[in-house]
């Protein structure tokens, strides 16, 4: 959802934009998972944010990646899963409005300049 709030912060207004989003059933609340996804679909849908998700269920989805249609690849060795936990309940904790107060864990980005021709 944080993702999702960025996107729909820095996007042109009159502009669309398409995020489709493939991952792994989650072992213990898969259902959870599942109605969470759908719930950010359904409020994607009035920010010109087009959001779908599917489950890859071939078991062979390891890498956490973005693939963007300017050509770029960003290889996200945590996924999005890079702060550390913070209390959600303390109305006056920036942490919970501000990425900037939130404190992360070790992780590494690479991006990769895709050629016309893989595109």
């Amino acid at each position: 959802m944080d993702l999702m709030e960025t996107i729909a912060m820095y996007k042109v207004a009159d502009e669309d934009v398409a995020v489709h989003v493939v991952t792994v059933e989650d072992e213990f609340n898969g259902e959870k998972q599942a109605e969470n996804l759908q719930k950010i679909a359904e409020i994607c849908q009035g920010f010109g944010l087009q959001f779908t998700w599917v489950l890859d269920t071939t078991g062979t989805k390891h890498d956490r990646e973005i693939v963007t249609d300017h050509a770029w690849k960003i290889v996200l060795s945590r996924g999005l899963d890079v702060f550390q936990r913070f209390d959600l309940n303390d109305a006056f904790n920036f942490a919970n409005r501000l990425q900037q107060h939130r404190q992360c864990k070790e992780y590494n980005v690479t991006f990769v300049k895709i050629l016309e021709s893989s595109l």
